[in-house]
């Protein structure tokens, strides 16, 4: 048994000690980073797949995911969304319209080519798309999924990237986290 220091405490034979404020911060961070990480995941799985497939028979292995405000009259602004999948040699990976999601929708022709040639992995190239079904449905599955939200706002923001790789989850620091319930307040 090894000897604990101060500022430890054991619980039910295993030694813990109080994580301090900025531990508790980047901990914070960090599931948060997490949850987001599983969200983009979530998202190529349902368009992409996380499979090895044509065209480069790679699997995904990144997704880049940039927002930015774009003005809708002059005094409101929205969300403009591009999202990039791509394999382990940086290769653009388009939709796979095999995938369940897509089954929601009647694809004709001209729009699976359409879809396919979406390279900018902008979401307002969809708009048109099933008369905007499709793009509503992808707005509503980045809502959902990846926390992005397109309702309008009063001021635009700086343009916003995230990068996750698709096949690692981010770290955690502390995998386990004693909460004691007893603390005095």
């Amino acid at each position: 048994m090894h000897p604990m220091q101060i500022g430890e405490t054991e619980v039910r034979g295993m030694p813990y000690r109080q994580l301090s404020r900025d531990e508790i911060i980047q901990l914070s961070q960090e599931v948060e980073d997490l949850v987001r990480w599983e969200g983009a995941r979530d998202y190529v799985s349902a368009l992409y797949g996380l499979e090895a497939r044509d065209p480069h028979g790679l699997p995904p292995h990144q997704i880049t995911i940039s927002l930015e405000s774009v003005p809708l009259d002059r005094s409101t602004y929205g969300e403009s969304a591009s999202i990039l999948v791509t394999d382990s040699n940086n290769r653009l990976l388009p939709f796979d319209l095999a995938r369940f999601w897509w089954s929601q929708f009647t694809l004709s022709e001209d729009t699976i080519a359409a879809l396919l040639a979406n390279t900018t992995g902008k979401l307002a190239n969809i708009r048109t798309l099933n008369d905007g079904a499709i793009y509503l449905a992808l707005q509503d599955l980045c809502t959902e999924l990846l926390g992005i939200e397109f309702g309008q706002r009063l001021r635009p923001h700086d343009p916003i990237t995230f990068m996750y790789t698709i096949d690692t989850p981010p770290s955690i620091s502390h995998l386990t986290v004693f909460v004691d319930d007893k603390l005095d307040v």
